[in-house]
């Protein structure tokens, strides 16, 4: 469940299954490149950097013009 909070109201909303299957294989992929030696942190920061450079890039190529 996610929460949305709108001032005093808190709403709880259920995880999509997309969401629920790219934590599932994300959390795999973490775990195996914690036992090659990599540490939670790195991963972490890695893998928010590579997620959002993907988002810029999606970004990009819907604002250019065919």
């Amino acid at each position: 469940m996610t929460t949305a909070c709108d001032e005093n109201v808190i709403q709880l909303k259920p995880i999509s299954s997309c969401r629920r299957e790219v934590e599932v294989a994300m959390v795999e992929m973490l775990v195996s490149l914690q036992k090659r030696g990599w540490s939670a942190a790195e991963l972490a920061l890695t893998l928010a950097d590579a997620s959002e450079d993907l988002v810029m890039l999606i970004a990009t190529k819907k604002l250019r013009p065919n």
